[in-house]
C-alpha cells in the first residue's frame, strides 16, 4: 500500500523488539505501529519512546484491529499521534499520513 501511495523508502519489522532497534539506528518520519506485536507488543514501544532513550518519529500512527474507541485517550496519551483501525483501505491510509 505504501508503494502505491509513491512511499519506497520503508522498513519493515515482524515485532516490536526490532522496531526498537530500528528506532535505534534510525530516525524515521512516520512510524506506523501495530499494537499486537511478538516480544515487545506496541503498547511497550510507545512507553520506550517516551523514556527518551530513542529517537521519537516524527509522527506515530497506532494500527489495531482489536483497540476499541475507549483506548484512544490512552494510546495518545502513551505518544501515538493518531490511531488507524484494521482492516484500512489504500484511501483510509492515504489521509491519515497526509
Amino acid at each position: 500500500m505504501l508503494e502505491e501511495l509513491g512511499i519506497t523508502d520503508v522498513v519493515t519489522v515482524y515485532n516490536g523488539e526490532l522496531a526498537l532497534k530500528a528506532i535505534e539506528e534510525r530516525k524515521f518520519g512516520v512510524l506506523l505501529l501495530d499494537l499486537m506485536m511478538p516480544k515487545v507488543d506496541g503498547y511497550e514501544v510507545l512507553r520506550a519512546l517516551r523514556t527518551g532513550k530513542y529517537q521519537r518519529p516524527d509522527r506515530v500512527i497506532v494500527m489495531s484491529a482489536h483497540a476499541q474507541p475507549a483506548e484512544l485517550d490512552g494510546l495518545i496519551a502513551l505518544g501515538a499521534d493518531a490511531f488507524m483501525p484494521k482492516p484500512f483501505t489504500l484511501d483510509d491510509l492515504e489521509k491519515i499520513l497526509s
